[in-house]
């Protein structure tokens, strides 16, 4: 089976994939970019793909929400993965060696604080937590270090110069599974789904009391633009249950007084 992540060995999305899947089992589709890890999917080169939609103090990423309704792809499974930044360079280099640091924005702004005061060192996006530390260790350059998560220094012989250097240790990446096609198991619990209202006073509510009257636990709710018209909104709830017949009666309800409903996947709750 091939899973399609963003980035390369040693990033994030590959840390989550290797607490999901058995990697020796695997094989991994590195994707530079998330436009390409759906388009993996979507062509069937890859079986499924792993993308970090939240995070706790960042929280949601709002075009991977975007991608997953644009290409009617189905979220199968979640994962809540800790995170924590090391920052790395070549051996031999030490804080005050350094002028440039380089990782993801999500990894630079989580990492803020430690950097507040070495105002000698210059932050610069990169397009992934690992690829910053593999161009360090393949061209041997020196001065510059990476932000990368735990065991990443490890696959490219770098040292770590500062452990857990982010801002708050409670900070978690919520990764989801997509793939084209839902395949539900008989331990879903929880579910993801998309829905418009009329733009009307009680819409919203009288969607959310439904919920409520058919026992539904809402856990998040989103608001997200409707692309192709100009300041309107369509809303991401996921909401959890213990009676998989009572969330599809939910759902029945709930498209019977939204507009455009859709079920965005069922699955297990990561949390449960």
């Amino acid at each position: 089976m091939k899973v399609a992540i963003q980035g390369i060995k040693g990033s994030n999305h590959y840390k989550a994939l290797t607490e999901l899947f058995d990697v020796d089992h695997v094989e991994v589709e590195e994707c530079s970019t998330f436009q390409r890890l759906v388009s993996s999917v979507v062509t069937g080169e890859s079986q499924k793909a792993i993308m970090a939609i939240e995070n706790s103090i960042a929280g949601s990423i709002l075009p991977n929400y975007r991608l997953i309704l644009d290409y009617n792809l189905q979220i199968t499974a979640e994962y809540y993965l800790n995170i924590s930044h090391n920052l790395v360079a070549l051996p031999g280099q030490e804080l005050a060696d350094l002028v440039q640091v380089k990782s993801h924005q999500m990894a630079l702004h989580q990492c803020s604080y430690f950097f507040t005061d070495q105002t000698h060192i210059h932050l610069i996006e990169d397009v992934d937590t690992a690829l910053p530390a593999q161009v360090i260790a393949q061209q041997q350059i020196s001065g510059v270090g990476a932000l990368v998560p735990k065991g990443t220094a490890e696959l490219f012989n770098l040292n770590v110069i500062a452990e857990d250097v982010q801002n708050n240790s409670l900070n978690e990446t919520r990764f989801v599974v997509i793939e084209k096609q839902a395949n539900l198991s008989d331990d879903v619990n929880k579910a993801t789904l998309q829905f418009e209202i009329a733009h009307e006073s009680g819409s919203l509510a009288r969607v959310l009391n439904l919920m409520a009257d058919h026992h539904l636990n809402l856990s998040k709710i989103q608001s997200i633009p409707i692309p192709n018209n100009i300041w309107k909104y369509a809303f991401i709830v996921d909401v959890s249950f213990q009676n998989e017949l009572h969330f599809q009666k939910a759902f029945k309800a709930i498209s019977a007084i939204s507009i455009n409903p859709t079920c965005v996947g069922q699955y297990k709750n990561g949390k449960s």
